[in-house]
């Protein structure tokens, strides 16, 4: 490994993390699955009680999907455990639900964390209010900032699974030909990833539906990882994240790279969809699979289509796929004689998205630690 420098920040805060013991998160990958299992199955006997007295960010995460009906995230799980328990290793014994009280963190605090684009969701904080681990979320911004209120100095930290991707954007909506589109104005969002698009110049959308993209060379996935957090939007100093033990561990986000396998991916079908952007390409693959196009009405045999199911929990249906792209909710659609009906205006169609990823499979506390000479 290359010797690199670290920052003025970096060396402060991974000084102090590397001072303390080393310390295993409070819940397990293992432990974390479980609990997560049960959110979204929704299971009436959740000991919240017990989880408030433990981890209450995720007490109030998961309290929040059976409110809103909407599944949690596993990597909340992963962010809520991890913050926890550097709150912990801090002795920041004060936690705040911020969707509850608003005015715990001083002005000050606010409006430095709002040049950092962050938006607080939970504070951990000594008792005279001099030190905080505020934990924060957001497309637009990292997951938590460490600030000692005396002098406003701020480490961003951003919390990371051991298998995460580090940011997955939408890509510019395609034309009715397929092809891959790159605009100027995308590229000023996502600089990060001008690489590994260059290498997929000649990519059609329409001839890899189904298949995620993964041809990328790793200096181009380089790139688009290690200056992920680097952006004016999106700065962090550190990553956190837990060991092959189990064990917290923290790294400069420069350099992640040095201690993860990493990987890039284009996928066709994004997480992300909306009203169909390409209407012609739409009705030819519908006519392909003998649909009856009347008006603004669709006709076409239940035989050909697949089921699209909710992830996680029961599996319920949730609708019909016409292809990988394109989807109709069932409460849009009506059945008859092995006929799906629908208004073709209700189909969505799945935005492409572009990712790096980091996985530490052989990562070690001792290891970081004595490379940073800490």
């Amino acid at each position: 490994m290359n010797s690199i420098p670290l920052t003025k920040q970096q060396r402060e805060i991974m000084n102090e993390f590397y001072s303390i013991q080393p310390t295993k998160v409070i819940f397990s990958k293992a432990e974390r699955n479980n609990l997560w299992l049960k959110a979204i199955k929704r299971a009436q006997d959740f000991n919240f009680e017990f989880l408030k007295g433990i981890c209450p960010a995720l007490e109030h995460q998961i309290k929040r999907s059976y409110e809103t009906g909407h599944n949690i995230q596993s990597a909340v799980f992963s962010e809520c455990v991890y913050a926890q328990t550097f709150a912990n290793m801090l002795g920041l014994t004060k936690f705040v639900n911020c969707f509850e009280t608003s005015d715990f963190i001083p002005k000050s605090i606010e409006s430095l964390l709002f040049s950092y684009h962050l938006a607080p969701r939970y504070v951990y904080s000594n008792d005279d209010k001099s030190r905080m681990l505020i934990q924060a979320g957001g497309c637009n911004g990292i997951d938590s900032a460490l600030i000692t209120v005396i002098d406003l100095v701020i480490y961003t930290i951003e919390f990371k699974e051991p298998g995460a991707k580090t940011s997955e954007p939408d890509l510019p909506k395609y034309k009715e030909d397929g092809k891959l589109t790159v605009t100027e104005k995308w590229l000023e969002s996502y600089p990060q990833f001008e690489e590994m698009l260059n290498e997929q110049k000649d990519l059609n959308f329409f001839e890899v539906m189904g298949s995620n993209i993964k041809n990328f060379s790793k200096e181009s996935i380089d790139i688009a990882v290690s200056s992920n957090y680097t952006g004016k939007k999106k700065f962090a100093d550190v990553i956190c994240t837990e060991d092959i033990k189990g064990i917290l561990v923290m790294m400069p986000t420069n350099q992640a790279t040095l201690w993860a396998d990493i990987e890039g991916e284009i996928r066709p079908a994004g997480r992300n969809h909306y009203n169909v952007w390409t209407p012609n390409a739409l009705k030819k693959f519908l006519l392909e699979k003998n649909a009856i196009i009347n008006g603004t009405r669709v006709l076409i045999p239940k035989i050909n289509l697949y089921e699209r199911r909710e992830r996680g929990g029961n599996g319920r249906l949730s609708g019909y796929k016409i292809n990988p792209l394109f989807f109709v909710y069932i409460e849009n659609c009506t059945e008859e004689r092995g006929i799906i009906s629908f208004d073709i205006s209700k189909v969505q169609q799945l935005n492409p998205t572009i990712a790096g990823k980091m996985f530490f499979k052989k990562l070690l506390h001792a290891n970081v630690k004595h490379y940073y000479g800490f």
